[in-house]
């Protein structure tokens, strides 16, 4: 999958513009880190499906069987400040 991702982004975020242009043709896929400063410096025009769709896919995937297993995540409690 290409992404329209700007190399001038690369200086930005601190990443090498090679890797950029490789993210961008669909030759690499960015580490969650990475996705998360691309999304941030683009404000939302890229998401994380954008980016990482077998992450996204995973999550969801995940989610649905919590819900039909009728689990819920835990609470914990604030930390009590001292």
């Amino acid at each position: 999958m290409k992404i329209k991702i700007p190399e001038k982004l690369a200086s930005r975020i601190g990443e090498d513009r090679s890797y950029i242009k490789k993210i961008s043709r669909g030759i690499r896929r960015p580490s969650l880190k990475t996705a998360r400063k691309i999304i941030e410096a683009m404000e939302g025009v890229i998401s994380l499906e954008d980016l990482r769709p077998d992450i996204v896919s995973m999550v969801q995937e995940l989610s649905s069987q919590t819900e039909s297993a009728g689990l819920t995540p835990s609470r914990v409690p604030p930390a009590s400040e001292e």
